[in-house]
């Protein structure tokens, strides 16, 4: 989970809605020199019905393959795809508007994510103080992410569901796990 906390944040952001619970394993397969997990999987509840599954690892050889969230509705699905989730793959809904027209197949050129895919986030932050609006992304968005991530790997100390809103949980309580 340590390297899916931006994917986390997106599904947290297009779900738009509370989370009940979370269900996680997590596991250090190959890199033992880590002080953390190279695997994860999690099911997540929402608190509409709405259920997630998140899948992460560092273990892909040679280089990541791409990140990839996919929404499943009763009337439209929708995959976001590329190194960066930058890429709409599919976009298709029952009642598609001349916008889903549009938004089918676009793609973000990105060279390389890695180093410096929060320009335009700093960028946007800054803006935000210079016009005294709120940012894109606030810290309660980090927040959220950041609490999913405990979720998942309090779930995975204590063998069972989490609910949220979480507690009392922080990073240092996995000590010694992996």
């Amino acid at each position: 989970m340590n390297q899916c906390i931006h994917g986390i944040d997106l599904l947290r952001w297009m779900m738009g809605n509370e989370i009940d619970e979370v269900y996680g394993v997590t596991r250090q397969q190959f890199h033992d020199y880590l002080e953390a997990e190279d695997i994860g999987m999690a099911v997540v509840k929402f608190k509409n019905g709405a259920v997630a599954t998140i899948e992460g690892t560092t273990n892909v050889y040679p280089q990541n393959l791409e990140e990839t969230l996919y929404l499943f509705g009763e009337t439209g699905t929708v995959k976001l795809g590329g190194k960066s989730t930058n890429n709409i793959d599919v976009w298709n809904f029952a009642d598609e508007t001349e916008e889903d027209q549009a938004n089918k197949g676009l793609e973000e050129a990105t060279s390389n994510v890695y180093g410096n895919g929060h320009t335009s986030l700093y960028a946007d932050v800054i803006d935000a103080i210079k016009n005294d609006r709120a940012p894109y992304v606030d810290a309660y968005a980090g927040r959220n992410a950041l609490e999913l991530v405990l979720a998942i790997y309090k779930s995975q100390k204590e063998g069972k569901a989490v609910k949220l809103p979480l507690g009392e949980f922080a990073s240092l309580d996995m000590t010694g796990e992996f």
